[in-house]
């Protein structure tokens, strides 16, 4: 005989299953959005796009999981995690210094790099975000330094996933 303190229990379980699985494909959507975005050949524009479709799954991801949306605080998250791993930085002086060699190069070197890039920082930064959401973390209780190093392990996980992604998708 099931007691309806199992039943519940099984419940809340399912619950909690449903909901990590749709904050999941909302991550890899984004990922694959932003990795769309960083082929746009003019990386200010691309970098815009692809930071307004991170805040667009912090958006999507804060109403799965019932937390109040801050967008300046999504801002300054993103804005931490691409500054604190050079995403952008490093990609713009590949391109740059790769631009004053070769100059025809430097837009296929972009095209193959920011969007890599890209997917693998808004995958990183969607998962950090499941995982604060799910421990009943708000915005505001967010603090991007005291994961910084976790966000890095994704970031490079986001990047096998995206470099598979490409491999698949030739």
């Amino acid at each position: 005989m099931t007691t309806p303190a199992t039943i519940d229990g099984a419940l809340e379980q399912m619950k909690h299953k449903n909901l990590t699985s749709k904050a999941n494909r909302t991550v890899k959507i984004h990922s694959i959005i932003s990795g769309g975005l960083g082929v746009i050949p003019l990386p200010p524009l691309s970098v815009a796009m692809i930071i307004a479709n991170n805040l667009k799954m912090l958006h999507k991801l804060s109403r799965t999981y019932g937390v109040k949306y801050r967008k300046d605080i999504g801002k300054e998250a993103i804005s931490s995690f691409l500054v604190g791993c050079g995403t952008v930085s490093i990609s713009g002086r590949l391109i740059w210094a790769i631009g004053t060699v070769a100059p025809i190069t430097a837009p296929i070197v972009s095209v193959v790099t920011i969007p890599i890039f890209a997917t693998s920082a808004t995958y990183a930064i969607g998962q950090i975000f499941i995982q604060h959401f799910e421990s009943g973390g708000t915005f505001l209780s967010f603090d991007p330094e005291k994961v910084r190093g976790h966000y890095a392990e994704l970031f490079k996980k986001g990047k096998k996933l995206a470099e598979r992604e490409a491999e698949v998708s030739a």
